[in-house]
């Protein structure tokens, strides 16, 4: 039989791993493991299979368990499989982690999950409830932003992108996402305003600055002959 304190003990080791991975509590698509070794690997594969085996012999015992379990450790352990592709068992431990206390990774990860497999209205409930345990979390609001956008929803989603770039004005992904609704739009100075928020090296950017300079300098230019003559 496994003690509390063994399974304690258990957490510590795969949380220091994951420390050493830079799995957090928010999903990342950068992680690999071709920088661990076999053994490395082997090694993370076995606590992982220790902690699920362990947890559900511990679980019956008459202990709750918001005691027995890191609720932050399920949220990365869920990160894990996402990076791994098991989304189901992703999901599970996004689960698991609001059972033992609602906080507001789970739900966005989770519905990062949802938006992929195209759930979009369910995924937009999640990343809600995300905001409301986080009022101030612009990845929330950029990601409802987009399902709106699929959706059709452009002013909704409009409200919700300038949301979350007030809260993370030098997000990239959200002043090119601005930048494309105002282009759409054929507001080429609201665009240049967004596009040059991005502070980056990013040539797709920059040729649409060089883009949208020209075309403004040259309206420029037409409305000053037409006031001259």
């Amino acid at each position: 039989m496994t003690t509390l304190q063994e399974f304690y003990q258990l957490q510590s080791s795969i949380s220091l791993i994951f420390d050493r991975m830079g799995i957090t509590q928010e999903i990342s698509s950068d992680l690999s493991l071709n920088e661990f070794t076999p053994q490395e690997r082997n090694q993370l594969s076995l606590l992982i299979e220790k902690f699920a085996f362990y947890f559900e012999e511990i679980r019956q015992k008459p202990t709750s368990i918001e005691e027995i379990l890191d609720q932050r450790l399920l949220i990365r352990l869920g990160n894990f499989y996402y990076n791994q592709g098991d989304l189901s068992q992703a999901i599970e431990y996004y689960n698991l982690s609001i059972l033992v206390k609602e906080n507001e990774w789970a739900y966005f990860n989770s519905a990062v999950i949802l938006k992929l497999q195209e759930k979009l209205e369910i995924s937009y409930e999640k990343f809600d409830q995300s905001i409301k345990l986080k009022p101030d979390f612009p990845q929330a609001f950029r990601n409802q932003a987009e399902i709106l956008f699929q959706q059709g929803n452009r002013e909704k989603a409009l409200i919700k992108l300038i949301k979350s770039q007030q809260l993370n004005p030098n997000d990239p992904e959200t002043n090119k996402l601005l930048a494309d609704y105002y282009i759409e739009d054929g507001e080429k100075k609201e665009a240049l305003k967004y596009l040059k928020a991005i502070h980056h090296q990013d040539s797709d950017v920059i040729q649409k600055i060089e883009e949208l300079e020209r075309k403004e300098s040259l309206l420029r230019r037409i409305s000053d002959r037409i006031r001259n003559r």
